[in-house]
């Protein structure tokens, strides 16, 4: 508080000119101890109240892990008691696992799962690996959350294309096809084995989605998911196939109805699945 109000007696009566110098100096403390690795963005164009607050969290963030080592989660949690999963019966295990869940949030820790498992998997998991993680454990500071992803440690590549297809279709029913559109690649293997550069595909979309003035009444369903992984280099291949069906609306109010087996054919590269190719009711190449 006293720092802030020197600046007031130094530069200026008005409140909020204070705060923008304060964040000003801020950021040039920041990069004059911690150098350019400092990750200050999204700070730029807040209100200088909250700015303010975010760059003096990550003062204080970048202040504690200085002097951080590593450490086990386990012994950061305090070598908590627990059971083997071997030891615990059906009618527990759930019990036991919102136990440990529950205590990992208590120290700032959250472990997030995207599908669908048994929790004795899930428990097995926290601790007999995330137990055994080692990271850099620094004080608790209000707003920071310690995040892991279950599917990380554990990939679940019929999750991930089952996703991929999901925006495909999210992405196409609402004719929003863009440079975000990240389930796509960027270079698509077409006919003959020629390549289309995923703006080239855009436009097409694009030409697409001029002719109809909505897609209504949408069912699609996904029949079979396949994929096989190089675990030499974690690079794969998959597709996925079903049925679809759906109305397209033309510029006069005419429906039409377009329907049939759709298949998407995947690339797994970087820990991620892209479509480079695919067959699609409504879309021609």
């Amino acid at each position: 508080m006293q720092h802030n109000q020197n600046l007031e007696e130094r530069f200026s009566d008005d409140h909020e000119e204070n705060l923008r110098i304060e964040n000003d100096i801020l950021k040039l403390k920041l990069h004059a101890s911690y150098g350019s690795d400092v990750k200050m963005g999204g700070s730029e164009g807040l209100p200088p109240e909250i700015e303010n607050m975010f760059l003096k969290n990550v003062f204080a963030f970048e202040e504690a892990m200085q002097n951080e080592e590593l450490m086990k989660i386990y012994e950061h949690l305090g070598k908590p008691v627990f059971k083997a999963s071997e030891e615990i019966d059906e009618e527990n295990i759930s019990v036991e696992l919102a136990r440990i869940l529950s205590l990992l949030e208590e120290h700032g820790i959250q472990l997030d799962v995207l599908g669908t498992y048994e929790d004795r998997t899930i428990y097995k998991f926290v601790t007999e690996e995330l137990f055994e993680h080692e990271v850099l454990m620094s004080p608790k500071l209000p707003g920071f959350t310690l995040h892991f992803i279950y599917e990380e440690f554990h990939p679940n590549h019929t999750y991930d294309i089952e996703n991929r297809v999901q925006e495909f279709f999210t992405d196409w029913f609402e004719r929003k096809f863009d440079e975000y559109s990240f389930e796509l690649a960027n270079s698509m293997l077409i006919a003959d084995g020629q390549v289309m550069k995923k703006e080239e595909l855009l436009q097409k979309l694009q030409l697409v989605f001029e002719s109809y003035t909505a897609f209504t009444d949408k069912e699609y369903s996904i029949r079979d998911i396949k994929f096989q992984i190089n675990d030499e280099d974690s690079t794969g291949m998959g597709y996925a196939e079903g049925d679809v069906k759906y109305y397209a609306t033309l510029e006069d109010g005419k429906q039409i109805l377009i329907g049939g087996p759709f298949k998407f054919y995947m690339s797994y590269d970087n820990n991620w699945w892209q479509i480079f190719y695919f067959v699609f009711p409504g879309f021609e190449w």
